[in-house]
């Protein structure tokens, strides 16, 4: 006969590791692959949608994700601007698990595969930390200009986008001290650097309407060229560095391609009522529809709508089911 107390104290264990687990289920899918998970920012929920079929399932959240950035295939750390805890969302054992505590008002984050450093910008405590992956430790923290809200790297150097006080910090990619920063235009949103140029869009300064994307020489801080996009453009992003140069511009409801080399326009077309995030693989562009209630899947160079998914109450932020390929 087994020992009773070994039989209990097992019971007890299972009980309580029950009830303390704070993991939350993501959908399960018979297609990781063709799956795209999105986030709510109109209720606490996050839902994976099958592309192959149309098919979603939604499940509730405690809170509502600021940044999602990917730290290898199938996994990605998550911030929530309210909450002081990061967490590790895993699409392949489909789960979100608290991942370590931060201050509160994490804006965005970005992954340094090399050197398995996360950095985040906090608008609330006005700095950039770097967070040693491995360690889960905060290494260092760096003032920067009022409310951080982007931030992007090259290798050889970091830019941060300091929203509220309309700067952008240069900073030494290996020691993370700042080299310069300079002004930009005003109420800016949206960071990209294309190898050459440091580029922000934004909504314009109070009383005025911003229609266009500015382009800075990122060693003088001097304003080298600006381009007429759409009306207050809040995303800028190139999926790979010889890819055009898209911008997501939500006062006109409107997605703009840049070519890379001249930086002449393209192609504009609407796209979908205020949206808010795009993303992209191989060969579509992804786009939420934050008022339309959609999202859309666009060829990267025609720019034709290839399908759209109604997906309700506030589409935002997406990321890729499956191993991320």
């Amino acid at each position: 006969m087994k020992n009773p107390f070994i039989i209990m104290a097992a019971l007890l264990v299972a009980v309580l590791s029950a009830c303390t687990s704070s993991d939350i289920a993501l959908p399960k899918s018979n297609n990781p692959e063709s799956l795209i998970y999105v986030s709510h920012l109109k209720e606490n929920a996050i839902t994976a949608l099958d592309l192959s079929s149309g098919n979603q399932e939604k499940i509730s959240l405690p809170f509502r994700f600021s940044s999602i950035v990917e730290i290898e295939p199938g996994k990605f750390i998550a911030s929530v601007k309210e909450s002081e805890t990061l967490y590790e969302i895993n699409t392949t054992e489909k789960k979100v698990t608290e991942f370590m505590e931060v201050e509160e008002g994490v804006l965005e984050l970005l992954y340094d595969q090399e050197h398995t450093s996360l950095y985040t910008v906090n608008g609330k405590t006005n700095t950039l930390q770097v967070i040693d992956m491995k360690r889960k430790k905060v290494i260092q923290e760096i003032g920067v200009g009022e409310y951080p809200s982007k931030i992007v790297k090259d290798g050889e150097n970091l830019f941060v986008l300091s929203a509220g006080s309309g700067e952008v910090y240069v900073l030494d990619g290996s020691t993370n001290n700042i080299t310069r920063s300079f002004s930009v235009n005003a109420r800016p949103e949206g960071l990209h650097f294309d190898g050459k140029y440091i580029w922000t869009g934004g909504h314009g300064a109070t009383g005025e309407m911003n229609e266009k994307v500015f382009a800075y020489d990122p060693t003088t801080g001097e304003e080298v060229l600006t381009r007429k996009t759409g009306l207050m453009p809040i995303q800028i992003s190139q999926f790979d560095p010889h890819s055009s140069i898209y911008v997501l511009s939500h006062g006109d409801h409107s997605l703009t391609k840049l070519n890379a080399n001249t930086y002449e326009v393209e192609k504009k077309i609407n796209i979908g009522d205020n949206p808010s995030y795009m993303m992209a693989d191989d060969s579509n562009l992804y786009i939420s529809s934050l008022d339309g209630d959609e999202v859309l899947v666009l060829d990267t160079e025609s720019l034709e709508i290839k399908d759209k998914f109604k997906v309700a109450e506030g589409p935002f932020l997406l990321f890729k089911g499956g191993d991320g390929e």
